[in-house]
């Protein structure tokens, strides 16, 4: 007799409490606020500062290379050590602290070495909350796309707000981005207060690393997901390293780029409030397809000098390359990692995505810009994403069990 699969253990209540969703969105909102400030310009910055597309490619690779091996140690840290609050609130001061030294920094050498040490911090707060808000999610209900959706909303706040305080031409000193350097570090020590407001989260308290969830990535079914996950990461690498420097190509001015990134954080923010009923209707694995979808026809658009409305248009495309693809994601990975393991097995899948994927394709972006210029490395960014769209129709699988 065929073993019947079950989906989920316990079935969650409908809601979850008022006041612990507002500590939720408050802490989603803090947490990336600042990344709203340093994602859209640091590699702008960077290339101001005179450093080379393969130096561009070089720094955008080398951090998430780094994260393959630290996220995992990072997930295995909070889980290991009680309560995950610790290592989350610890892991957002040293970023914190980091982060305003590359305004001393000049040389290639001196900012590679400090952009390690920063992204050693930056990048792993996010899956551990993650872990956080989805196992509260699954024992108090609730929708893990409506808590996130703040996330977004921070994200899109310093674009908008920067428009005031940068200069209003393209192609400027690396001076005129300083302030994006101050409010980082204000916004993100403000996110630390608010991580003692997150309920307790335990994972398993042994006093040493338990990397079983690792097992998840040896299951055939899962390997097809990981698999397309890194080849759209390493695809959609070449639009995050090089996006703000294609709209300086084309004119756009300083005070300008950061609302063509708020169009894509909009768009974002919009497809949150429903995906949970999508992914409801039509499944993770072809909520997964349509992100994948997304990426190919977005990198296809920006192998084109496109005008405003344009890359305007393009930019909500966002709803699927980001929302739908990563929520959809994390989402199998949730569903599939042993509950006391659940840090461990998101930032697990980030050292994949976010880390391989990103370092693979951040230095292909590189080379490929200096080779064929910046309207072809989109073109061949989105032949690599039509890849993994095919691999995902083909192999990925809709079941989804946990260990």
């Amino acid at each position: 007799m065929a073993k019947v699969r079950r989906r989920t253990r316990h079935p969650a209540p409908p809601f979850m409490d008022k006041r612990l969703s507002r500590r939720f969105a408050t802490f989603y909102f803090l947490l990336f606020l600042p990344i709203g400030m340093q994602a859209p310009y640091l590699f702008l910055f960077f290339k101001r500062q005179g450093f080379t597309d393969a130096q561009l490619g070089t720094l955008a690779a080398v951090t998430p290379l780094l994260n393959v091996f630290l996220a995992p140690v990072w997930g295995a840290v909070a889980d290991a050590l009680g309560d995950r609050r610790r290592t989350l609130a610890f892991l957002l001061v040293c970023a914190a602290l980091t982060f305003p030294w590359f305004l001393y920094l000049k040389s290639f050498a001196g900012t590679l070495a400090l952009l390690l040490v920063f992204s050693g911090f930056a990048f792993s707060p996010g899956p551990i909350a993650d872990a956080i808000a989805l196992e509260n999610v699954e024992r108090k209900g609730g929708d893990y796309g409506r808590l996130r959706l703040w996330g977004s909303v921070g994200f899109a706040a310093p674009l908008v707000a920067l428009g005031a305080v940068l200069g209003r031409g393209a192609g400027q000193s690396a001076a005129s981005l300083y302030p994006i350097f101050i409010g980082y570090t204000v916004f993100r020590l403000l996110s630390v207060g608010c991580v003692a407001f997150l309920p307790a989260s335990y994972g398993e308290q042994k006093g040493r690393f338990d990397l079983r969830a690792a097992r998840v990535f040896g299951r055939p079914d899962f390997l097809a997901l990981a698999i397309c996950g890194v080849l759209a990461t390493a695809a959609m690498a070449g639009y995050y390293v090089y996006f703000t420097i294609y709209l300086d190509e084309v004119g756009i001015a300083d005070n300008l780029k950061g609302y063509f990134w708020a169009i894509a954080v909009a768009a974002e923010t919009g497809m949150m409030l429903v995906i949970g009923a999508l992914m409801g209707r039509i499944g993770l694995k072809w909520t997964f397809v349509l992100g994948i979808a997304g990426c190919v026809v977005r990198l296809l658009a920006f192998s084109f000098a496109l005008g405003p409305v344009g890359i305007a248009a393009a930019q909500c495309l966002h709803a699927l390359t980001f929302t739908a693809l990563t929520v959809s994601a994390i989402t199998f990975v949730s569903r599939i990692t042993p509950p006391a393991l659940r840090a461990s097995g998101q930032t697990l899948w980030m050292a994949l995505t976010m880390g391989l994927g990103s370092a693979l394709g951040s230095k292909l972006a590189g080379a490929a810009t200096g080779a064929y210029g910046l309207l072809g490395m989109f073109r061949i960014f989105a032949a690599a994403a039509a890849v993994a769209l095919l691999v995902a129709v083909v192999f990925v699988r809709e079941g989804q069990d946990q260990l």
